[in-house]
């Protein structure tokens, strides 16, 4: 009696393995107990005995529930990596262009002071002047200043 059942357990096993599915004509299985007592199963009752469809006590064998849409990763996930990578890569590039137009402002600003007359003051009050050749310089260095960051 543990052969048949092990039998057919054999059997599904090897149907789940190989991909294969019973025909449409086998999807029953029927149980049966002969003269000598031992129980069968088949998927065609003998004409002879009584057999009883035992179809709804059994799962399918390759019988998964079929999932749902929110059981699948989100396939999108990437492209919303990729558009927040590329959202944030745009704003980075905004500041650093509003904090390079900034400093070429700032530059264009101080150049103009310095092509006028030049004092600074100090935290006491007192004026100091600078030499024609220490403004040139300075001068340089903004136009310098000027072309990296105005372009």
């Amino acid at each position: 009696m543990k052969l048949h059942y092990l039998g057919v357990a054999l059997f599904g096993a090897a149907l789940s393995l190989t991909g294969t599915s019973l025909p449409s004509a086998a999807q029953e299985l029927y149980r049966w107990v002969d003269e000598d007592g031992k129980v069968h199963f088949g998927d065609r009752p003998p004409a002879e005995v009584q057999a009883k469809s035992i179809k709804a006590q059994l799962k399918p064998v390759n019988g998964a529930a079929p999932t749902r849409r929110e059981d699948f990763p989100d396939l999108d996930r990437e492209k919303k990596i990729e558009q927040e990578y590329q959202a944030k890569k745009r704003a980075q590039h905004s500041r650093s262009e509003q904090q390079r137009r900034t400093a070429c402002a700032q530059a264009r600003k101080q150049l103009k002071i310095l092509q006028g007359r030049v004092y600074f003051v100090d935290e006491a009050g007192n004026e100091s002047t600078i030499s024609e050749r220490q403004r040139v310089e300075e001068a340089r260095k903004l136009e310098a200043q000027i072309r990296q960051l105005c372009g």
